[in-house]
C-alpha cells in the first residue's frame, strides 16, 4: 500500500533540534567558542597557559596560573559578548616541564580545545612551539620569552608582553659599564635559548661600552656545580659575574662563589630574581644586581588591588614577575574579543595587533614582529635584605 504525501502542516521539521546543536556545536568550536550545555545566549572561550607545574620552576609556574586565573575570574564577572553571545572564560593550564619537547606535547592538548588564545612562558617552551601555534592560527603571548627570537621567526601570531634580551641585554652592558664602573666581565650562562641570549646581548653592550670580556663559560641548566668556572674566574680577577640563566641557579652560584672565596659583584637580567625568595635563599647577600622588564609595582595605579585579591584567592605572598604579565594577558585577550566582537582566534591576531590595552604593567601594544612597544627596564640592587631600585630605562 503506497502511504499517501504527507501534507506540510504534517511533516516533521527537516533539521531536528539536535542537529540545529550539532551545526551550532562546530559552529562555535570553529571560532573558539563553545556553547554552554543549557545557556542558550552563552558560549565558553578556552584558553591555553604552557607554564612549568613542575620541578624547580614549580613555584614560578604556579604564580603565572594564578595571574591568569585572577584575569579570568575578572572577566567572568563582566558581560563581554561575540556574536552576540555572553562569552564565559576558562583556563586551561598544562605542565611544559620547562622543557622543549613536554611543550610541544602540551601543546597538541591544548590546541585540542580549540582555545581563543595560547600564553607561554620561557623562551625554550614558546620558540619550539610556535610552529605548532602558527599552524593552528592562533594568538601565540609569552609572559616570559626573553629571547628575541620568538618574535623574529616571521610569525605574525606571536606576541611579547615585556621587553627582549637584545634591549635589555644590551641596556645592562652600558649600564654596568658605566654606571658601576665595572672594567673587567666573566660571563656564564645555562645553555638554554634565553639565558645564552642575554649573556650575547649583555656581552655586546659591555663590550661596546668599553669594558673586557675575560671568559665565556657554559654550564648545564640542570647543574650545581660551578666549580671550575668559579676557580677560572677567581683567577682572573674579574671584578663582576654576569649569569644568564635562571634565579634558582643563581642562588647556587652565589653559595658556591663564597664558599670558593670568589669576592665580586654578581649580575642577572630578566628572570624575576627581585623577589623576597631569593634573597632568602642567599641569606640576604649584598652585591647583586639584576635587570628586569618591569616598573616598580608600588607606583601602578592597580598593583595594590591585585596584590590583596591575588594573597586572598590564593594564600599566597610569592607574586611572580610574570604572574602580573600573565594576568594582563588574559584581560587583553578578553577585551580584544570585545573589540571585535568575535572569539575566531584569526581575527584576535588582527585585533591583538591593533589593540592599545591599558594594563596593570601599563599600556600595552605591539610592533609589527609582536615586540612590545616602549618596554620599561629597571636596574635592582639587593641591599640589607631588600631590593632597591638604582635606576629605570625605557628600552626602544
Amino acid at each position: 500500500m503506497i502511504r499517501p504525501f504527507p501534507s506540510f502542516r504534517s511533516r516533521r521539521p527537516r533539521c531536528p533540534a539536535w542537529r540545529i546543536g550539532v551545526l551550532l556545536q562546530l559552529f562555535w568550536s570553529g571560532v573558539g567558542l563553545v556553547p554552554v550545555p543549557g545557556l542558550a545566549q552563552e558560549a565558553k572561550v578556552f584558553i591555553g597557559f604552557l607554564a612549568p607545574l613542575s620541578g624547580s620552576n614549580q613555584a614560578r609556574g604556579v604564580s603565572m596560573i594564578n595571574g591568569a586565573q585572577l584575569a579570568i575570574e575578572e572577566l567572568n564577572k563582566k558581560v563581554v559578548k561575540a556574536n552576540n553571545a555572553r562569552v564565559v572564560f576558562e583556563l586551561v593550564p598544562q605542565d611544559d616541564r620547562f622543557d622543549a619537547n613536554a611543550g610541544k606535547l602540551a601543546t597538541d592538548y591544548l590546541l585540542k580545545k580549540n582555545p581563543a588564545a595560547l600564553i607561554c612562558h620561557s623562551s625554550t617552551v614558546c620558540i619550539a612551539t610556535a610552529e605548532q601555534v602558527h599552524a593552528a592560527r592562533l594568538p601565540h603571548i609569552s609572559v616570559g620569552a626573553t629571547n628575541h627570537k620568538f618574535t623574529q621567526l616571521g610569525y605574525d601570531n606571536t606576541f611579547r608582553m615585556f621587553g627582549h634580551s637584545e634591549q635589555g641585554g644590551i641596556l645592562f652592558g652600558h649600564y654596568v659599564y658605566g654606571d658601576l664602573k665595572v672594567d673587567r666581565m666573566a660571563v656564564i650562562d645555562d645553555k638554554t635559548p634565553s639565558g645564552m641570549a642575554m649573556a650575547d646581548q649583555f656581552s655586546e653592550g659591555f663590550r661596546k661600552a668599553g669594558g673586557l670580556l675575560l671568559g665565556r663559560y657554559s654550564v648545564s641548566d640542570k647543574t650545581s656545580d660551578f666549580n671550575q668556572a668559579l676557580a677560572d674566574i677567581k683567577e682572573s680577577r674579574a671584578d663582576a659575574i654576569f649569569w644568564g640563566g635562571t634565579h634558582l641557579q643563581a642562588a647556587n652560584m652565589i653559595a658556591s662563589a663564597k664558599r670558593l672565596g670568589v669576592k665580586t659583584r654578581f649580575l642577572n637580567a630578566m628572570n624575576g630574581m627581585n623577589n623576597q625568595n631569593f634573597l632568602n635563599q642567599v641569606n640576604g647577600a649584598g652585591n647583586i644586581f639584576t635587570l628586569e622588564s618591569d616598573q616598580q609595582r608600588d607606583k601602578l595605579p592597580g598593583w595594590k588591588n591585585f596584590e590583596k585579591s591575588y594573597v586572598a584567592r590564593f594564600s599566597s605572598s610569592y607574586i611572580d614577575v610574570s604572574s602580573l604579565r600573565a594576568y594582563d594577558a588574559v584581560l587583553m585577550v578578553g577585551e580584544a574579543i570585545r573589540l571585535g566582537n568575535s572569539a575566531d582566534p584569526r581575527k584576535l591576531i588582527d585585533t591583538l595587533h591593533a589593540e592599545k590595552f591599558k594594563g596593570l604593567t601599563g599600556v600595552i601594544s605591539f610592533d609589527r614582529e609582536g615586540n612590545l612597544n616602549d618596554p620599561v627596564f629597571t636596574v635592582y640592587e639587593a641591599q640589607g635584605g631588600d631590593w632597591k631600585i638604582v635606576k629605570v630605562v625605557k628600552g626602544r
